[in-house]
């Protein structure tokens, strides 16, 4: 199965730079983004691992969260509200997943009750 994805100029045009996770020829596609407040985002996306998404949020040397899925259909940038997001869609598409980067970063997944 292959997902969707933006471009690697696009997470450039939105402040992103490379992690030191990218790896082109691995298929490791990885994004930093630095926040004056000390913190920083790393988006990691692979069509390995069953096409695998892996979120990390760092205040510092502090880690405020990570989130690894798997079955990713698409990756898209999209405005909320004037905050700027990177929304992954799962196989599952019930699933809530907002990665929020600007103005100020955050995650929100939820899962559907079963």
């Amino acid at each position: 199965m292959t997902y969707d994805f933006p471009e690697e100029l696009e997470f450039f045009e939105r402040g992103f730079g490379y992690s030191s996770e990218y790896d082109h020829d691995e298929g490791q596609f990885s994004f930093l983004m630095d926040y004056e407040t000390g913190e920083r985002l790393i988006f990691t996306h692979s069509p390995f691992g069953n096409n695998s998404v892996n979120v990390k949020l760092f205040q510092g040397t502090g880690l405020v969260f990570h989130i690894y899925k798997e079955e990713v259909t698409n990756i898209t940038f999209q405005d909320w509200g004037g905050e700027l997001v990177l929304r992954v869609y799962l196989v599952n598409d019930l699933n809530d997943f907002l990665v929020y980067f600007n103005p100020k970063t955050r995650l929100k997944y939820c899962e559907p009750n079963m």
